[in-house]
Protein backbone atom coordinates (compact mmCIF):
# COMPACT_ATOMS: atom_id res chain seq x y z
CA UNK A 1 0.00 0.00 0.00
CA UNK A 2 1.35 3.40 -0.67
CA UNK A 3 1.97 5.93 1.60
CA UNK A 4 -1.12 8.07 2.50
CA UNK A 5 -1.11 10.82 5.01
CA UNK A 6 -4.32 11.70 6.69
CA UNK A 7 -5.48 15.11 7.58
CA UNK A 8 -7.81 16.01 9.70
CA UNK A 9 -11.05 15.69 7.99
CA UNK A 10 -9.93 12.12 7.48
CA UNK A 11 -9.11 10.80 10.29
CA UNK A 12 -12.66 12.33 11.38
CA UNK A 13 -14.18 10.81 8.72
CA UNK A 14 -12.48 7.47 9.82
CA UNK A 15 -13.11 7.77 14.05
CA UNK A 16 -16.26 8.28 13.12
CA UNK A 17 -17.02 5.66 10.47
CA UNK A 18 -15.66 2.91 13.03
CA UNK A 19 -17.84 3.93 16.06
CA UNK A 20 -20.76 3.54 13.96
CA UNK A 21 -20.28 0.30 12.09
CA UNK A 22 -17.69 -1.10 14.53
CA UNK A 23 -16.05 -1.90 11.38
CA UNK A 24 -11.67 -0.86 10.94
CA UNK A 25 -11.92 1.84 8.11
CA UNK A 26 -8.00 0.80 6.43
CA UNK A 27 -8.56 4.18 4.03
CA UNK A 28 -10.59 6.94 3.22
CA UNK A 29 -10.69 8.64 0.52
CA UNK A 30 -13.01 11.58 0.53
CA UNK A 31 -14.25 13.63 -2.42
CA UNK A 32 -16.84 17.13 -2.59
CA UNK A 33 -20.14 14.47 -2.43
CA UNK A 34 -18.69 11.24 -1.31
CA UNK A 35 -16.38 9.45 0.76
CA UNK A 36 -15.00 5.94 -0.57
CA UNK A 37 -14.22 4.01 2.50
CA UNK A 38 -11.73 0.45 2.06
CA UNK A 39 -12.30 -2.14 4.99
CA UNK A 40 -11.19 -5.67 5.97
CA UNK A 41 -12.36 -8.36 3.51
CA UNK A 42 -15.90 -9.97 4.75
CA UNK A 43 -16.50 -6.51 6.42
CA UNK A 44 -18.55 -4.76 3.71
CA UNK A 45 -21.85 -6.08 4.75
CA UNK A 46 -21.10 -5.50 8.58
CA UNK A 47 -20.25 -1.82 7.88
CA UNK A 48 -23.22 -1.50 5.35
CA UNK A 49 -26.24 -2.73 7.91
CA UNK A 50 -29.60 -4.80 7.07
CA UNK A 51 -30.99 -2.95 4.06
CA UNK A 52 -28.27 0.02 4.22
CA UNK A 53 -29.40 1.00 8.18
CA UNK A 54 -25.77 1.13 9.18
CA UNK A 55 -24.04 2.91 6.30
CA UNK A 56 -26.67 5.59 6.48
CA UNK A 57 -25.99 6.84 9.74
CA UNK A 58 -22.48 7.16 8.37
CA UNK A 59 -23.99 9.25 5.22
CA UNK A 60 -26.35 11.49 7.40
CA UNK A 61 -23.39 12.18 10.26
CA UNK A 62 -20.70 12.93 7.32
CA UNK A 63 -23.21 14.54 4.93
CA UNK A 64 -21.51 12.83 1.94
CA UNK A 65 -22.39 9.79 -0.18
CA UNK A 66 -20.72 6.67 1.31
CA UNK A 67 -19.25 3.89 -0.35
CA UNK A 68 -17.83 1.11 1.16
CA UNK A 69 -15.71 -1.35 -0.47
CA UNK A 70 -14.12 -4.69 0.30
CA UNK A 71 -10.13 -4.65 0.26
CA UNK A 72 -8.26 -7.85 -1.20
CA UNK A 73 -4.51 -8.13 -1.62
CA UNK A 74 -5.85 -9.80 -5.18
CA UNK A 75 -6.42 -7.19 -7.44
CA UNK A 76 -8.45 -8.76 -9.83
CA UNK A 77 -10.74 -9.43 -6.82
CA UNK A 78 -10.48 -6.15 -5.36
CA UNK A 79 -11.52 -4.70 -9.03
CA UNK A 80 -14.47 -6.74 -9.07
CA UNK A 81 -15.08 -4.87 -5.51
CA UNK A 82 -14.95 -1.69 -6.72
CA UNK A 83 -16.09 -1.58 -10.25
CA UNK A 84 -20.01 -1.14 -10.54
CA UNK A 85 -20.21 -3.25 -12.90
CA UNK A 86 -19.43 -6.85 -14.24
CA UNK A 87 -16.05 -7.15 -15.73
CA UNK A 88 -15.25 -9.03 -19.03
CA UNK A 89 -11.30 -9.08 -18.10
CA UNK A 90 -8.74 -7.11 -16.30
CA UNK A 91 -5.38 -6.93 -17.54
CA UNK A 92 -2.83 -6.14 -15.33
CA UNK A 93 0.95 -5.38 -16.55
CA UNK A 94 3.49 -5.13 -14.03
CA UNK A 95 6.68 -4.00 -15.43
CA UNK A 96 8.34 -0.64 -14.13
CA UNK A 97 4.64 0.22 -13.31
CA UNK A 98 1.41 -1.24 -13.15
CA UNK A 99 -1.06 -0.45 -15.78
CA UNK A 100 -4.40 -2.05 -15.09
CA UNK A 101 -6.99 -2.35 -18.11
CA UNK A 102 -10.79 -3.37 -17.50
CA UNK A 103 -12.59 -4.27 -20.09
CA UNK A 104 -16.40 -4.21 -19.73
CA UNK A 105 -19.17 -4.57 -22.07
CA UNK A 106 -19.53 -1.20 -23.91
CA UNK A 107 -23.04 -0.30 -22.85
CA UNK A 108 -22.13 -0.47 -19.38
CA UNK A 109 -18.89 1.49 -20.11
CA UNK A 110 -20.45 5.17 -18.73
CA UNK A 111 -21.51 3.51 -15.65
CA UNK A 112 -17.54 3.00 -14.60
CA UNK A 113 -16.12 6.43 -16.18
CA UNK A 114 -18.96 8.41 -14.74
CA UNK A 115 -20.02 12.05 -15.61
CA UNK A 116 -16.98 14.00 -16.85
CA UNK A 117 -14.89 10.95 -15.93
CA UNK A 118 -15.25 11.20 -12.23
CA UNK A 119 -16.23 7.26 -11.47
CA UNK A 120 -12.59 6.00 -13.01
CA UNK A 121 -10.33 9.24 -11.61
CA UNK A 122 -12.17 7.62 -8.15
CA UNK A 123 -11.26 4.13 -8.97
CA UNK A 124 -7.39 5.53 -9.72
CA UNK A 125 -7.49 7.18 -6.14
CA UNK A 126 -8.27 3.99 -4.72
CA UNK A 127 -5.85 1.24 -6.52
CA UNK A 128 -3.31 3.97 -6.42
CA UNK A 129 -3.22 3.85 -2.32
CA UNK A 130 -3.97 0.78 -1.90
CA UNK A 131 -2.37 -1.16 -4.65
CA UNK A 132 0.40 1.45 -6.13
CA UNK A 133 -1.79 1.03 -9.69
CA UNK A 134 -0.03 3.64 -11.76
CA UNK A 135 -2.54 4.00 -14.57
CA UNK A 136 -6.35 2.70 -15.51
CA UNK A 137 -8.07 2.22 -18.49
CA UNK A 138 -11.44 1.33 -19.33
CA UNK A 139 -11.81 -0.57 -22.76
Amino acid sequence: MATVTYDTENIRAMSLFESITGVEARDVILEDDDAYFIVPEGKAGMAIGKGGKVVKKVQNNLGKNVKVYEYSDNLGKFLNNIVPVNLRGVDIEDEDSKEVEISVARDKKGRVVGKNGNKIDSIRDILQRTHGVDEVSVE
